[in-house]
């Protein structure tokens, strides 16, 4: 198992890898729309779905790996039935024809104490040429 990080992606204060890599299997641990830097979230649902895709798409390149590469995706969402829609708009603009599987669940309470994120990802790509090293 090959443990990923990039600093173009936010990190988590516990000890949860941003992603680790296992016979071509890439898992993504949850994942915000936080600011890699600041860790500070976008004031609007899109701007924060924005960001989330480009924290994805950072821990998906460290890992060898790109969006067209993933294969499920998990989502949590705080609002549900209000959001769904700006994300949906996201993530079409971002994976285009690429339609992998997905999930998407509400809950009020998730995080780190203090935010208030509107989505988490946890996601499952699979890159057959790291599977043969």
């Amino acid at each position: 198992m090959n443990v990923i990080h990039t600093d173009r992606a936010p990190s988590h204060t516990g000890p949860v890898p941003q992603a680790v890599e296992a016979g071509g299997w890439v898992h993504v641990s949850a994942l915000f729309g936080a600011d890699p830097d600041g860790h500070a979230i976008p004031g609007d649902a899109r701007a924060e779905a924005e960001q989330l895709f480009d924290n994805l798409a950072a821990i998906l390149d460290a890992a060898g790996a790109g969006l067209t590469d993933v294969v499920r995706v998990g989502i949590v969402m705080r609002h549900l039935q209000r959001d769904r829609p700006v994300f949906n708009a996201v993530w079409t603009e971002r994976f285009g024809d690429h339609r992998p599987a997905r999930s998407a669940v509400g809950s009020p309470d998730f995080g780190r104490a203090g935010e208030e994120p509107r989505f988490m990802i946890e996601v499952t790509a699979y890159v057959a040429h790291l599977s043969r090293r």
